[in-house]
């Protein structure tokens, strides 16, 4: 067995925290000496010492977590809690990364001082085209990002590649929003299909011609939407010196796809119809 000191560096874990444990009755020494009142510890208890760690990263309190322990909560089950918590920390993560490129972003528009140029964006016409797609309301990026991943998959495996051109989203709605964004997602088609392609139970892909836009205005974004303020910036910046106005829906078509874990890499073309304004 172990003295305190020993079986603190063995179990990683201070000497001051394994007193405290023991004073409250949720974790006691194997043995104390009484006239010493040295304890003495067994690296049998590990397995206790890591459950009580477990639950503690979970948020429990001391209190609750004793109340668990006297129940004899099984390690299936702390394993199944430490599951769950893993993916809430994951995604945690990933949105503050957003958060961090946002920053990154809004510090570039700074340093260019509202100043853009004319070959910032470019304008162009767009034609008529087939659109294998679907329309629905996504509560944040987590969610679309994980249905342009599903989409992706359902299509590529059931739409001959020689058919499918690049991805794409019309972006609907008068004002922008943090959530519950009205998007519709999919494929651009080099020839029109008759097809009707479900992805879930609720929701199904369609072919339609995506209209046809005598003038737009476009510029390039790197990386997630949260680096688009750069992109809408230039558009905005340009429409209003050259006496243009925006028509809705705007448009965002991927030159490199999402990935997951790999959204920094993606280039978007946004595009704005516009119309020149009367004089």
């Amino acid at each position: 067995m172990f003295r305190i000191g020993e079986f603190s560096k063995i179990a990683q874990v201070p000497a001051s925290q394994l007193r405290y444990y023991d004073d409250i009755g949720l974790f006691s020494p194997m043995r104390s000496d009484r006239d010493t009142s040295y304890r003495y510890y067994s690296v049998q208890q590990l397995a206790d010492l890591n459950r009580i760690l477990a639950l503690k990263d979970l948020g429990l309190t001391l209190e609750q977590i004793k109340s668990l322990i006297e129940d004899a909560v099984s390690p299936d089950e702390i394993r199944g809690m430490l599951t769950l918590k893993k993916a809430q920390i994951e995604q945690t993560i990933q949105a503050e990364a957003v958060r961090l490129r946002a920053v990154e972003s809004r510090l570039q528009l700074l340093d260019r001082k509202g100043e853009f140029q004319d070959d910032d964006v470019v304008l162009k016409s767009l034609p008529a085209q087939p659109f294998l797609s679907m329309r629905r309301t996504y509560r944040d990026l987590v969610e679309t990002l994980a249905a342009i991943t599903k989409m992706g998959e359902v299509v590529t495996q059931q739409v001959e590649a020689k058919a499918l051109g690049r991805f794409a989203a019309v972006i609907y709605g008068d004002l922008f929003e943090d959530s519950n964004w009205d998007l519709e997602f999919g494929f651009l088609l080099n020839h029109s299909l008759d097809l009707t392609l479900p992805i879930s139970s609720d929701a199904v892909m369609e072919v339609r011609e995506l209209p046809a836009v005598a003038t737009a205005v476009t510029a390039m974004r790197f990386g997630g939407p949260e680096n688009g303020h750069l992109s809408y910036s230039a558009i905005g910046t340009w429409v209003e010196n050259h006496q243009y106005r925006l028509v809705r829906p705007g448009r965002e078509v991927f030159v490199v796809p999402p990935r997951p874990g790999h959204e920094s890499e993606m280039v978007v073309e946004i595009q704005f119809p516009v119309e020149a304004i009367a004089a």
